[in-house]
């Protein structure tokens, strides 16, 4: 054999003895983890009468865009991928009336004629108007719609110098806000919603003793 073809076997062996280790490493992690990605695809036999457990699915965050939050975050609904939004707190709810006296007082004057009298066959544009704040546009400090129940119940008698005519109450509701009377008269007769109506007034201070200061 001639000398180069020697020189050139020779190299070819050096060659594959450097090259076949890291090729035999490579090979056996390919194998390692196929193995082990088979082995988690796999399904889980659970302890308990051999039964199959899937394994969870994994789940992903989409990241947002870098651009500042501009829009608040829809409350009811998914947020919207890729868009960056805020978080907006629900304003607190108003203040409800303690007593329901304040309110009453004032809807009496345009009211008390219909609802003791048969002067007149429906209650007045005022009535109505004074009605309807107790549902929107009136103070919800003041006005709550549960007080319109003392006119329904009678107790509204305390502000007028005649008896309320129930039919005109039940009446006076519907004429003005659209509510039927047997709606009406099963909401403020329901043992749950009359805990929620507020007082005709609240009740007065105890009077303190003789010789005590109050």
């Amino acid at each position: 054999m001639a000398p180069s073809s020697n020189y050139t076997l020779i190299a070819l062996l050096v060659a594959f003895a450097v090259v076949a280790p890291s090729l035999l490493h490579q090979s056996a992690a390919a194998r390692d983890g196929g193995a082990a990605k088979a082995a988690a695809a796999a399904p889980a036999q659970s302890a308990n009468n051999g039964e199959v457990v899937l394994h969870p699915t994994a789940t992903y965050e989409i990241p947002d865009l870098p651009l500042p939050p501009i829009i608040p975050c829809p409350p009811a609904f998914p947020k919207i991928p890729f868009i960056p939004c805020y978080n907006v707190t629900p304003p607190a709810p108003p203040p409800r009336p303690k007593e329901c006296k304040a309110s009453l007082v004032m809807l009496m004057p345009p009211c008390s004629g219909f609802l003791t009298t048969n002067s007149s066959k429906d209650p007045s544009t005022e009535c109505c108007a004074g009605v309807s704040r107790f549902i929107s546009g009136g103070d919800p400090s003041i006005y709550a719609p549960l007080c319109l129940c003392h006119i329904i119940n009678g107790d509204v008698n305390q502000l007028l110098t005649a008896p309320v005519d129930h039919a005109r109450a039940l009446y006076l509701v519907q004429a003005c806000l659209g509510i039927d009377p047997k709606t009406s008269s099963g909401i403020c007769s329901d043992d749950e919603l009359r805990k929620q109506i507020p007082p005709m007034e609240l009740p007065k201070p105890p009077t303190p003793a003789p010789g005590k200061k109050a």
